[in-house]
């Protein structure tokens, strides 16, 4: 195993014609010596740091053949859901049946809720009641127009095709509105919470609160999405495509290999935290929405020292021709 020395013996003098130490004693017989000239010291931590295993990798971090250093990362992560919605009615009534609860499978389509709205309902009779007067209005108009057509003008039959058009639209409108009453689900998914009863009132959510007028919540976790916070010392090196191994003290003995779909590549301002996401399949439904994981991360590989210490510091050259790095 080589032995790692103090930058500090690393020395030539001008007597060596620049020509560095080969051997840990030769160092020490030319640092002890009369001959040594102070202004003559030379850090040439680029040319004597591989002669004594300058590069072997530190603790965490494992050997890349280019030199490179990769690393692992250990991150808490949450579970959510691949989709989730709170669901809430369109128009305001009443309840009148629910036929979910908490824990069953609904597929997309199915009825969660029926929503009893009788306003709607005389809307309706009213709306349908002018669409027909309307529609023989203009029939006889069309008649006339055959049979007399001196005595029906085109404006007379534009405005009787005008009010049918406008009635009918009102009772579109109306039949649009009653269709909202009927709630459906949105996507395939597990029912995880009810908030209603049959023959509670229903309102219309507004925009400052819709938990007030929800009736359901709907997630769909046949896929989920891990998210955990990367600190900002090592954002640069997560990066979609990298590597994890994902533990759970819940599901002891079990680990499932995964790769980040995307960063968000912004830090949080308050916290310097960037957002990493793991989608992956969940067959089974092991892993739970709100259940808190364990991810161990393969980051990127970083340069190696010997560059990280060229990017930090600047470099002079020597009189030997040689470039010594300096903190």
């Amino acid at each position: 195993m080589k032995s790692v020395y103090p930058l500090d013996w690393l020395v030539c003098t001008e007597d060596r014609g620049g020509r560095a130490p080969t051997s840990p004693r030769e160092v020490k017989r030319i640092t002890s010596g009369p001959s040594l000239k102070p202004a003559a010291i030379l850090v040439l931590f680029s040319v004597l740091s591989p002669l004594y295993g300058a590069d072997a990798p530190s603790a965490g971090h494992a050997p890349a053949g280019d030199g490179a250093a990769t690393t692992t990362l250990v991150l808490p992560a949450e579970v959510l859901a691949y989709q989730s919605a709170v669901i809430t009615a369109k128009v305001a009534g009443y309840l009148k049946g629910i036929p979910v609860d908490k824990g069953d499978k609904v597929k997309a389509g199915d009825l969660i809720a029926d929503i009893e709205v009788p306003e709607l309902l005389a809307d309706r009779l009213q709306y349908q009641a002018q669409v027909d007067v309307a529609k023989r209005e203009y029939t006889r108009m069309q008649e006339a127009a055959k049979t007399a057509p001196d005595l029906v003008t085109p404006d007379n039959l534009d405005n009787s095709r005008g009010k049918l058009e406008v009635a009918q639209a009102q009772l579109d409108r109306v039949d649009a509105l009653l269709s909202y009453a009927r709630v459906t689900a949105p996507f395939t998914g597990t029912i995880t919470a009810r908030y209603v009863d049959a023959g509670a009132f229903i309102p219309v959510p507004s925009q400052s609160s819709q938990q007030s007028a929800a009736i359901v919540t709907l997630m769909d976790f046949s896929h989920v999405r891990i998210q955990m916070w990367v600190p900002e010392t090592n954002a640069y090196r997560v990066r979609a495509g990298c590597k994890a191994v994902i533990t759970a003290s819940a599901l002891p003995n079990q680990h499932l290999a995964a790769t980040v779909t995307r960063v968000s590549y912004a830090l949080e301002r308050n916290v310097r935290t960037m957002l990493a996401e793991i989608d992956m399949p969940n067959p089974h439904e092991l892993l739970q929405p709100g259940m808190y994981l364990s991810v161990q991360l393969t980051l990127e590989p970083e340069k190696s020292s010997q560059a990280q210490e060229g990017a930090r510091g600047g470099s002079r050259a020597t009189e030997g021709g040689a470039r010594a790095v300096y903190r």
